[in-house]
């Protein structure tokens, strides 16, 4: 009787043996890698918006941001900037709105100590703020910039100040 059990399950241990069992997933832990830090922030692009410090206000249209009085980012310096300088360069857009209300609104902008020289916009539509910046701004790596408005506009049952529609800020090599 026991020889016949054993020849009975010698089958069924012979059909275990040959089913291959999958390889158990293995997880291995990662480490996220920090996103890297760009000279130049396409406001549309939402992988750099980790380097948007203060002042800006959630997407819009998927493009752009509105900005308020005071907004800062961060930025990496182009190749060869601590050697040769760069040149800030804010691009955005004046809207016909703010432009009827303040009539005009002044950009400065401020890396550290080093206050950058103002400048007056008074027309609707796209505009460069653009700025030399010498080499010894770069000490450091990211290079954090403080721009500054004048004024700006103030729309009833909204707490936001609508400065400017910012839609790139990057350092560009000279």
């Amino acid at each position: 009787m026991r020889c016949t059990r054993l020849l009975a399950a010698l089958p069924l241990c012979a059909l275990i043996v040959a089913c291959k069992r999958p390889e158990p997933i293995r997880l291995q832990p990662t480490i996220e890698e920090p996103a890297k830090l760009v000279s130049v922030i396409r406001l549309a692009d939402p992988s750099s918006s980790g380097q948007l410090l203060r002042g800006f206000y959630p997407p819009e249209s998927g493009a752009w941001r509105w900005a308020a009085k005071k907004f800062s980012v961060a930025l990496s310096a182009p190749a060869a900037a601590s050697e040769n300088g760069a040149v800030l360069v804010l691009m955005f857009n004046l809207p016909d709105a703010s432009v009827q209300a303040l009539k005009n609104i002044a950009v400065q902008a401020k890396i550290g100590d080093l206050e950058l020289t103002a400048e007056e916009f008074s027309t609707p539509g796209e505009h460069q703020y653009r700025r030399e910046i010498p080499r010894s701004a770069f000490s450091k790596d990211p290079i954090e910039v403080d721009f500054t408005l004048d004024k700006v506009l103030s729309l009833p049952n909204d707490n936001r100040e609508l400065g400017l529609v910012v839609t790139q800020i990057g350092l560009a090599p000279k």
